[in-house]
């Protein structure tokens, strides 16, 4: 804290082992998931630096109160797993935008992204071809306030054996990846495998772009 807010009150820096300091005009952007006001009385952040900071604020408001915009990001993010998958399309059913508007979102967004990648993977794995289109139990969020929802075993009477494999696959590599916090190398433990090898089988599955 004490460096930058000598950056910010004298426009100057020192290179870690030098001696001299160079002078830099830059602007600033700052952001923090923390009440700094209250990190100030509890003494966990100084005052003046909160004070230099704190020019001009912007409030952000957590996903949960931003309404329809969760449905917004979730298509944005939609898209970047149709690119990243080569797929031809990705919607969210009815089912699925208002199964999304009533999580409360405790992770903001990048549980949101976390979510809808899982459930593109998911629902790719219950029906062929490039089309996606991803319901309410696609999705495995819950609560305090929201009902737990289980996703349904993909259906597999309309495919072949090898269609049925990589189904099977794919979501046991999700699923791996969900309980160890998208670690490669803890997956392939729990899967009992090379990472390399889970890497290239998550790759031919469509997995990894």
């Amino acid at each position: 804290q004490a460096k930058l807010l000598r950056v910010l009150q004298y426009g100057d820096i020192q290179r870690v082992g030098d001696d001299r300091s160079l002078r830099v005009d830059v602007r600033v952007l700052a952001a923090t998931n923390r009440d700094l006001r209250e990190e100030v009385l509890a003494g966990h952040f100084r005052a003046d630096l909160y004070h230099r900071l704190s020019v001009f604020p912007l409030s952000v408001p957590p996903l949960r109160e931003r309404g329809e915009d969760v449905v917004l990001l979730a298509g944005y993010f939609c898209e970047q797993c149709r690119l990243r998958m080569g797929l031809s399309r990705v919607v969210l059913s009815p089912g699925a935008r208002a199964h999304l508007l009533s999580y409360a979102w405790p992770g903001n967004v990048r549980e949101l992204e976390h979510a809808i990648h899982r459930a593109v993977v998911l629902a790719r794995a219950a029906r062929a071809g490039d089309e996606v289109v991803i319901h309410a139990q696609h999705f495995a969020l819950h609560d305090e306030s929201t009902p737990v929802v289980t996703p349904e075993t993909p259906r597999v009477e309309n495919q072949n054996l090898r269609e049925a494999t990589e189904a099977f696959q794919r979501q046991m590599i999700v699923q791996a990846l969900e309980q160890n916090s998208r670690n490669w190398a803890a997956s392939a433990r729990a899967l009992e495998t090379d990472v390399a090898n889970l890497h290239r089988l998550a790759k031919r599955l469509g997995l990894k772009g």
